[in-house]
C-alpha cells in the first residue's frame, strides 16, 4: 500500500459510506493517519423543520415551511399566512438585549411540542393578547453552532471527557443558500485505528452529535491518508 493516498466519499446524506473490496490494506509494519483536505456542499440547514414549524395564534395555527429564517423572515411568513388579516402580529428582534419580542391582537399559544416558541427562545406556555412579551433568554436563532465531521475508523478525539471520532470541525462562513467550500489551511490528522479499511463511514453532525439536515444537497467530502514516519 501507497505511504499516501485520498479517499473521497460523495451523497446527498449527513452519513455518507463506502464499501472496500477488497478491502484497502494498511501496512502492519507502518502508522497511518487520516485527515480532512476538503468539503463541498451547500449552506442549506435549516433552522424550522418539522420539529418546531408551528404559531398558534387565536384560532389559526400556521404551519411556517422548512426553511432558514431570520426573526423578520419568520414574522413576514406569518402576516402572509393568517386567513384573519384583523389579526395584527409583531415578532421583533431587540438588538440590545439580544432576545425576541412579541404583541399580537391574539392569544400565542407557545404550550404545544411543535410550537416555533423554542426557537424564539420563550418558555411560558401562553403569551396573552395586546400585550408585549420579552423571550426569557437571549435568540440562538440559528440550531447549529459547529459541523463535526466524523470518521469510523479514526481515534484519538475527545469531546470534553468523551471519546469521539471526530476528525474535524468547523462552522459556516456562508449564509444560507450559497456553497460551503472548507478548505482547511491546517490540516489535522488523526491515527487510524486499524490496518483493514472494507468499510468507512462519515457522519456530518452538529454540537450535540446530532446528524446535520442539508436537505438533500450533495456533499463531497475528500480525505487524505498518509503513514506517519
Amino acid at each position: 500500500m501507497e505511504d499516501s493516498f485520498t479517499l473521497t466519499l460523495s451523497g446527498t446524506s449527513s452519513v455518507l459510506e463506502a464499501g472496500y473490496f477488497p478491502p484497502i490494506e494498511l501496512s502492519p509494519y507502518k502508522n497511518y493517519a487520516l485527515g480532512l483536505i476538503e468539503l463541498l456542499t451547500f449552506n442549506s440547514i435549516p433552522n424550522v423543520d418539522t420539529d418546531h414549524n408551528k404559531l398558534y395564534v387565536g384560532d389559526e395555527v400556521i404551519t411556517i415551511p422548512t426553511g432558514s429564517y431570520e426573526i423578520e423572515d419568520i414574522e413576514n411568513y406569518v402576516h402572509s399566512a393568517l386567513t384573519d388579516k384583523s389579526i395584527v402580529i409583531q415578532i421583533k428582534p431587540n438588538n440590545n438585549t439580544l432576545c425576541s419580542e412579541i404583541k399580537c391582537k391574539r392569544d400565542v399559544d407557545f404550550r404545544p411540542n411543535d410550537s416555533i416558541g423554542r426557537l424564539l427562545s420563550f418558555t411560558q406556555g401562553v403569551l396573552k393578547a395586546n400585550k408585549l412579551h420579552t423571550s426569557d433568554v437571549p435568540v440562538a436563532i440559528l440550531k447549529v453552532n459547529a459541523l463535526r465531521v466524523e470518521c469510523n475508523v479514526t481515534t484519538g478525539a475527545y469531546i470534553n471527557e468523551r471519546k469521539v471520532h471526530t476528525i474535524h470541525e468547523f462552522f459556516p462562513v456562508v449564509p444560507p443558500g450559497y456553497k460551503i467550500i472548507e478548505v482547511p489551511s491546517h490540516v489535522i490528522y488523526l491515527p487510524i485505528a486499524t490496518k483493514t479499511i472494507d468499510h468507512l463511514q462519515l457522519r456530518i453532525v452538529d454540537q450535540d452529535g446530532d446528524l446535520v439536515n442539508f436537505q438533500g444537497e450533495v456533499i463531497t467530502i475528500r480525505l487524505h491518508v498518509r503513514s506517519m514516519r
